[in-house]
């Protein structure tokens, strides 16, 4: 049996046997919940992408795999290109789902190794594409990318990825409140005695599948009314999107997976906050907060506020927000990482014009 890295690729046909090899290979990595089976064959189901499969075995065993698909890209001022793509399709509808802490599915051990031998038989026996596209990554799998491919990388996007450590609050023996700064914990003491006035403020959790996907009809209209109902704006406008995560919580339920939440104030609806839950990590994924006319009231601060102690109580050991660098992440945890969407570039002519247009404008 040979010791060496050997990497396949062949278009995706038997879903079945697909699965097999992810479970067993999820079984042995420190994954995300967005390269989980749950997420992945939610996208597969929903979005049915024409994409292959790249493999690599290593003495026989599976230690690495990735969905990837092919777009063609144009933009006002730039040179068009084909793109590919690991587990999005490149297409602004589709991927509105965003895929966070996305990548490589591979066993740790076999990281570095593995990465640089499938970037290398992607440039080698995978033809006509001019660059590879992947996001959200972390700053650690995007520099580990860029230097196993050796290609030279754009970033498209990028953002702070803040989240609460549980597990150390818990260690320090503190309640949540007691870990955030007096002016924090002084905002959401003020709103919840406001929001005690109207009634005891509480968290009431899906119980049920049917109650999750009720909940996720109902906080439609408010993330609508705080996004905006444009197709790029709110993915409640998308009806793509809806039809992702009614695929995601169906398959997600029985796992528990899936944490959907109402907050109320009495017997008024402050908001819901839809979770994943996946070894011991909370993903917070969105929430449909009220409009208050009191600025005092703050609904997300106290609906996170209320969900962190409720996780810290069950003994999960991380609750993350993901990229983006809204204040309130800021406020509530610490950042823990920085995530990217990159663009890999094969070393192409157009690709050196572009890059000399770009310094010669940033100068």
């Amino acid at each position: 049996m040979s010791n060496e890295y050997t990497v396949t690729l062949h278009a995706l046909e038997d879903v079945t046997n697909l699965e097999e090899e992810w479970l067993s290979l999820e079984a042995r990595c420190n994954c995300s919940f967005f390269l989980s089976w749950t997420w992945i064959s939610s996208w597969v189901n929903t979005f049915k992408p024409e994409c292959h499969v790249l493999k690599v075995q290593y003495a026989g065993s599976v230690v690495s795999l990735a969905l990837l698909t092919k777009s063609r890209f144009s933009a006002p001022f730039r040179f068009s290109a084909t793109r590919l793509h690991i587990h999005q399709k490149g297409n602004a509808i589709c991927d509105q789902v965003w895929t966070e802490y996305n990548g490589f599915l591979v066993e740790s051990a076999h990281e570095t190794q593995s990465i640089q031998a499938s970037m290398g038989f992607l440039s080698k026996h995978f033809s006509d594409w001019d660059e590879l596209v992947v996001g959200a990554v972390t700053k650690k799998d995007a520099a580990l990318l860029q230097s196993t491919s050796g290609l030279e990388r754009h970033d498209l996007w990028s953002s702070p990825s803040y989240g609460v450590d549980l597990k150390k609050i818990r260690d320090n023996q503190q309640d949540y409140l007691g870990s955030l700064s007096s002016n924090t914990r002084y905002q959401i003491r003020r709103s919840f005695r406001l929001y005690e006035q109207e009634g005891e403020l509480s968290l009431i959790h899906a119980t049920d599948l049917d109650t999750a996907l009720e909940y996720l009809n109902d906080v439609a209209p408010l993330h609508l009314k705080r996004w905006g109902e444009g197709i790029s704006q709110s993915g409640f406008a998308n009806a793509n999107f809806v039809a992702f995560h009614e695929n995601l919580i169906k398959i997600a339920w029985p796992k528990k997976q899936i944490d959907f939440i109402k907050v109320q104030s009495g017997t008024r609806v402050v908001g819901f906050f839809y979770n994943f839950v996946y070894r011991g990590t909370v993903y917070f994924y969105l929430s449909g907060l009220a409009r208050e006319g009191n600025s005092k009231l703050k609904p997300g601060l106290c609906g996170h506020a209320l969900s962190i102690q409720y996780y810290l109580d069950l003994g999960l050991n991380y609750y993350d927000f993901m990229g983006g660098d809204e204040r309130y992440k800021a406020n509530l945890g610490e950042q823990h990482d920085e995530l990217f969407q990159i663009a890999l570039k094969q070393p192409l002519f157009k690709f050196k014009v572009e890059t000399l247009l770009r310094k010669i404008k940033n100068y």
